[in-house]
């Protein structure tokens, strides 16, 4: 008794010493063992459900640190065939693909060629409507500020002329460069497309290299990842996942609504464990300066950082809720990319359904995470 009435004081003084340490501590380090093998069994179970309901077929994948803890696929590579999907299948990536164009970008600016203040026209020198060119600037466009608007021409089953020559950014910005800025630069955020390809278009002249070349050698290849890159939709490779879409009452593949190609502004196909190489990349400072990195994925605007996603803060938001990444949807793809740098979780989660199962899939870890 006595011996324990001594101890007892001594525990709960170690008790707060170790909580003061602990503290202390990097947040990510604390949170290395999570998440556990229940919460990735729920998610599990979660993504079964959806695939069951025939909302969700794809792959999902989640890595602590740089070590992969979950990893799996659902559903079929193609519906109307047997195949199931696996792991290392390729997707479009829709949106999320302008990840790669915002890289590029920045890495212009970490060459001195560019600033964020850059305008558009010192850069694309005859590009044809002066007000737009003088004053809309980089870093409206990949906050999507700029008021560039969309190039709605490439999306539908009604504009199949459209792509076939809109292959080229030079042609997209032929197109659509004459127009007026929606709205006065920098006074308000809209999500669109052209913004994206008009950046493209800057990288091209900057660096004098076509685009997908530019993105092949400066991004995919410095990060390690061989099965992401161009590709046309109908590419018969029995790795890539196949889309659908209801046309006029009849399921065709979403070939018949989409570019046939990526572009700028996103399609690229891609892997998971790819994109997770991406994220691990711009972690290590392999594709960018760590300061300018830091930069972009602090928000800048609402949701958006440059050129990538940077949410999950606010009031009574968990500091572990925020997160930097893109997603994606078009029709017959979801996409999304996740890095959180407080609990160093990555979650990576594509389809080949429509949104938002998808969506709901990469949410699920951290909305189901009660902890305080």
């Amino acid at each position: 008794m006595q011996c324990s009435a001594i101890v007892r004081p001594i525990l709960r003084r170690l008790h707060l010493l170790l909580g003061g340490v602990l503290s202390l501590l990097p947040l990510p380090l604390l949170a290395a063992p999570l998440p556990d093998p229940l919460a990735l069994a729920q998610l599990d179970g979660f993504a079964l459900g959806l695939e069951a309901a025939g909302r969700f077929s794809g792959t999902v994948l989640v890595a602590n640190g740089d070590a992969v803890v979950f990893e799996k696929a659902y559903g079929l590579r193609d519906e109307n065939g047997e195949a199931p999907l696996s792991p290392g299948d390729r997707f479009n990536l829709a949106s999320a693909g302008k990840m790669f164009t915002s890289v590029a970008v920045l890495q212009q600016i970490a060459t001195g060629k560019l600033t964020l203040d850059t305008t558009v026209g010192q850069v694309l020198k005859a590009y044809p409507n002066r007000r737009f060119a003088d004053t809309v600037t980089v870093k409206q466009l990949l906050t999507h500020s700029a008021g560039a608007g969309d190039i709605d021409e490439l999306f539908g089953a009604g504009h199949a002329a459209d792509r076939a020559r809109l292959r080229t950014l030079a042609d997209m910005i032929a197109l659509h460069g004459g127009r007026e800025p929606e709205f006065t630069p920098g006074t308000q955020q809209k999500y669109g497309n052209y913004g994206y390809v008009v950046l493209g278009r800057m990288v091209e002249v900057l660096s004098g290299e076509d685009f997908e070349s530019y993105i092949n050698a400066h991004v995919l290849k410095p990060a390690g990842m061989a099965s992401t890159g161009f590709v046309e939709c109908t590419d018969p490779a029995d790795d890539i996942a196949a889309a659908y879409v209801d046309v006029a009452g009849k399921r065709v593949r979403n070939c018949q609504t989409l570019p046939s190609r990526g572009f700028a502004a996103g399609g690229e196909v891609g892997t998971a464990r790819d994109l997770l190489r991406f994220v691990q990349a711009l972690n290590a400072g392999k594709l960018l300066p760590p300061a300018l990195f830091a930069q972009a994925t602090t928000t800048q605007r609402e949701f958006m950082g440059l050129g990538f996603f940077a949410t999950g803060y606010g009031k009574d938001v968990p500091e572990r809720d925020y997160r930097w990444g893109h997603g994606g949807n078009a029709d017959g793809i979801c996409s999304d990319v996740r890095h959180y740098p407080h609990t160093g979780e990555t979650v990576i989660v594509l389809s080949n359904k429509d949104a938002p199962a998808c969506f709901a899939v990469s949410n699920f870890l951290h909305a189901q995470w009660k902890g305080p």
